[in-house]
């Protein structure tokens, strides 16, 4: 009798607060909404400037508008790695950047979608939000 009560009230209330514990309510992912990271200044170029550092694109994800000048700074960091490539596939645009130094991006983007950017290695990745 006991093993049943086992069965039939341990094991689900083990395994809901299995459940609920692999779920933080915390989503570190890259595919969250992107939010604004551009400034447009007087002359309607849209700048933004993104770190590359430690492995990572700081910020990964660039919110553009359709139809207006972009204007994209990559700034390495220390630790670059294979960063110090960056590559828009898309735009056929490829520059090195060095610890400390920058690089720009200049385009305008016609459609509304996503413009990806990587590392030379394809480790690291981003993109651009065109709405």
């Amino acid at each position: 009798m006991s093993t049943k009560l086992f069965s039939l009230i341990v094991v689900p209330v083990v395994l809901g607060l299995a459940i609920a514990g692999c779920s933080s309510g915390t989503d570190t992912s890259q595919t969250e909404t992107p939010t604004p990271t551009t400034s447009t200044t007087s002359d309607g170029v849209q700048r933004a400037t993104i770190t590359i550092d430690g492995g990572k694109y700081t910020p990964s994800v660039v919110t553009v508008e359709r139809g207006k000048p972009v204007e994209l700074s990559f700034v390495g960091g220390q630790e670059l790695g294979c960063g110090g490539t960056v590559v828009f596939k898309s735009l056929n645009q490829s520059k090195d950047v060095a610890s400390g130094k920058s690089v720009m991006f200049s385009f305008t983007p016609d459609e509304a979608g996503e413009i990806p950017f990587t590392c030379s290695m394809d480790m690291y990745d981003g993109k651009v939000v065109v709405k």
